[in-house]
């Protein structure tokens, strides 16, 4: 659910029409509270993906990802990428930026 209006009214988020979407975390960037990142894996926990927001959350687009996150860390000077740390004890740089 998403809240334009500090909570008096709110709307369903819709990622993926006909699928139930399993967020696993969420991220903000800190310097650009307009970017968000949600992470979501699958019912089976075979894959996971990306959903990006430029918009505080009004729209998202998928990225699918190969990897497991464990954690995301905006990068501190470039905020359309993100420093991933895997479930596999690796760190990747992802690119978020969708031109």
């Amino acid at each position: 659910f998403r809240s334009s209006d500090f909570g008096t009214l709110y709307t369903k988020l819709n990622l993926q029409p006909g699928i139930a979407t399993v967020i696993d975390n969420f991220y903000i960037c800190p310097t650009n509270k307009k970017k968000i990142i949600l992470v979501s894996s699958s019912h089976n926990d075979r894959d996971q993906s990306l959903f990006i927001s430029t918009d505080e959350g009004a729209t998202f687009q998928k990225q699918p990802i190969i990897f497991f996150v464990e954690t995301l860390l905006f990068h501190p000077k470039e905020e359309d990428k993100v420093l991933a740390y895997t479930k596999e004890g690796k760190v990747k740089l992802e690119d978020t930026a969708f031109v």
